[in-house]
């Protein structure tokens, strides 16, 4: 192999070095731009989710709320109909009592 054939031959390995090495580095640059794109969609779906559990919170928190509410009316109706029902209890125990002679004063 003479010199010139020897120049060629380095020559072409080394344009096909410098592209490949420019293909590495494009390479490279679009992995760079693709991540931070997926970074940046990641970031919105990340907020999106947030959002919606503020909101679910929001909702839940309204609707237990309105349950406490609606248990504790229920409650104190239902203590006020036991409050009645002891009430007539009673009056009907003094009632018989009296009837009895069993009435102590």
């Amino acid at each position: 192999m003479d010199q010139e054939s020897l120049a060629q031959i380095r020559q072409l390995i080394s344009a096909a070095t410098d592209s490949l090495r420019g293909d590495i580095a494009d390479s490279q640059r679009h992995a760079g731009v693709l991540a931070e794109g997926l970074r940046h969609e990641l970031q919105l779906v990340t907020e999106g989710f947030q959002m919606h559990l503020d909101q679910r919170r929001v909702e839940d928190q309204s609707f237990l709320e309105e349950q406490f509410r609606e248990t504790r009316a229920l409650i104190h109706l239902s203590y006020g109909q036991i409050q009645e029902r002891v009430e007539r209890l009673e009056q009907r125990v003094r009632t018989i009592e009296q009837h009895l002679g069993l009435t102590i004063q």
